[in-house]
């Protein structure tokens, strides 16, 4: 009897102590007991194993977003968002789309990190777009043509339709500002005390597709106003490598 559970006692920390890189079998965990450092625009994220950039470079009519890596915690995630993210308007829309993609990793950890940057009206509307989109697991395969596993390293850098999707490294998401005169930019929200900003983000090597983001009156973290249009399909492949990282 003692031996068993000697044997077991093993191979929890076996299980413990492993890599706590996101992976079809390690999904993304809510805490990593990272540390967090900003220098300048440049965000870097450490574990007790990995070490994560984040750096974000904004001008009038370009944003650019650049890492090595998807935040791979909700820790993570949050120290990203009230840090260097979340105090960008662009920024915050780039948080949204990593936040798809920790949704197809990890369920419940990327619904926590979605609804933290989105309003809740539009955050409702979403989340079963979101569902729909993904398969169950990130080890999953699917033959829903609905469901898009690609469909984030399609905004990213490099990645085409015609490469299935095979971005540069390191990542980089691209916004441009929404210079069609049918949007009122900084018009005010009195639903939400705001005003709302229109974006483009770049995708399948230049196309554009539209989203919007709400700097709060008070003060405090941006948050995404609309983002449906990023959860659209992009243009079909018949396969795909999964290494994002």
């Amino acid at each position: 009897m003692k031996k068993i559970i000697s044997l077991a006692i093993i191979a929890f920390l076996a299980i413990s102590c492993g890599n706590d890189e996101p992976s079809p079998q390690n999904p993304t965990p809510q805490s990593d007991k990272g540390t967090a450092t900003l220098s300048g625009n440049t965000l870097t994220y450490k574990t007790s194993s990995s070490t994560h950039t984040f750096t974000l470079s904004e001008n009038a009519t370009t944003t650019t977003v650049t890492f090595s890596h998807f935040p791979a915690s909700q820790d993570e995630f949050a120290a990203l968002q009230s840090k260097l993210l979340g105090k960008s308007k662009p920024g915050t829309l780039a948080l949204c789309l990593m936040s798809f993609e920790m949704y197809r990793r990890d369920r419940s950890v990327g619904e926590k990190c979605f609804k933290s940057c989105v309003l809740s009206a539009e955050a409702t509307i979403n989340i079963d777009r979101l569902r729909q989109k993904f398969p169950a697991t990130r080890s999953a395969t699917t033959t829903d043509s609905y469901q898009q596993p690609y469909l984030v390293a399609a905004y990213l850098k490099g990645a085409t339709q015609a490469n299935s999707y095979t971005p540069s490294e390191p990542y980089v998401i691209t916004l441009t500002w929404n210079d069609n005169s049918n949007v009122n930019q900084g018009e005010h929200s009195s639903t939400y005390n705001g005003n709302v900003y229109h974006y483009y983000l770049l995708y399948n090597g230049g196309e554009k597709r539209s989203a919007a983001v709400l700097e709060p009156d008070g003060g405090g973290n941006m948050m995404v106003y609309s983002c449906g249009n990023l959860i659209m399909s992009v243009p079909t492949i018949s396969s795909w490598n999964d290494l994002l990282k």
